[in-house]
């Protein structure tokens, strides 16, 4: 039987006359068992469609996250601020501190961190974080007031989901453009605030699984042959990328050296050791020569 012939489309066109009020429900006895079951499935979706308007607006983050683990991570409606912005951060990651820097210049705004990551979070009075040239320069001046921060957040104080606009200090700095006139760089897809904040420690300051050696082996740890193993996959990896010029005969000259590396390392991993790393690269470098 093909498609054409397939008695479970008429029936299909029958029932949509009689969801648009035009022709009587029709019936499925004439319809074989095989066919019975195809058909009632296909009509029961229909009917479940029915009620679904295709003009209706997306539902809001906050409507979506009612009820689940991440919903205290978003704002009430009409209390947003740089506190409130404090109180989402807060609760994205217990390893990260925020704190309001309310007197900033050249604007207040809220500082996140954690070890080595500093961000700051600037709130900008629309419903969404466009950077015009006034939120350009904002941003320009916090980067330059406190260079210790790698990202600053332009967070949009009229959105439901405090969405929020990531960026570098290379984001905002005079570029390049592309011959369309595009800078060459992309900017990171804004997110809500919980999620961009959560994007950027994932990026930054990543969690890696902790790692113990076989409590099962009885000899000692032999660190020197370690060391020289893995300098020596790196080296043979490196000298043979399609580098040119310097770059490759550099890297060409390091193999067999694997020892050397070995060696500087077991004299850093020393107890009170003291070395001139400096020194010791400049003498790597004369072996290799």
């Amino acid at each position: 039987m093909t498609d054409q012939d397939d008695p479970v489309d008429a029936v299909v066109l029958a029932f949509l006359d009689y969801l648009e009020g035009v022709a009587p429900r029709p019936t499925l006895d004439h319809l074989a068992d095989a066919d019975r079951g195809r058909a009632g499935l296909l009509l029961d979706g229909l009917v479940a469609a029915r009620g679904i308007d295709p003009h209706a607006s997306r539902p809001s983050v906050a409507t979506l996250l009612t009820d689940t683990p991440l919903a205290g991570l978003l704002p009430a409606a009409g209390l947003v601020d740089l506190r409130t912005v404090r109180q989402v951060l807060a609760g994205v990651d217990g390893r990260a501190w925020a704190d309001l820097d309310a007197t900033g210049a050249p604007a207040p705004t809220v500082i996140y961190s954690y070890l080595d990551l500093r961000a700051r979070f600037l709130l900008v009075p629309s419903s969404s974080p466009v950077v015009t040239e006034e939120v350009r320069s904002l941003v320009e001046g916090l980067f330059v007031r406190d260079p210790d921060t790698i990202r600053v957040g332009v967070v949009a104080a009229r959105s439901e989901d405090l969405t929020t606009q990531l960026l570098a200090s290379t984001d905002v700095a005079d570029t390049i453009t592309t011959p369309r006139g595009a800078p060459h760089t992309r900017w990171e897809a804004p997110l809500p605030l919980a999620l961009a904040a959560r994007r950027m420690l994932e990026q930054s300051a990543p969690e890696w699984p902790s790692f113990d050696f076989d409590q099962a082996r009885s000899e000692p740890l032999d660190l020197p042959s370690i060391a020289a193993e893995i300098a020596g996959r790196v080296i043979g990896h490196e000298s043979g990328r399609p580098y040119r010029a310097e770059k490759r005969r550099a890297y060409q000259a390091l193999v067999g050296q694997e020892r050397a590396f070995a060696e500087l390392v077991a004299r850093v991993s020393t107890p009170g050791a003291v070395v001139d790393l400096d020194r010791e690269v400049s003498r790597l470098a004369q072996v290799a020569a």
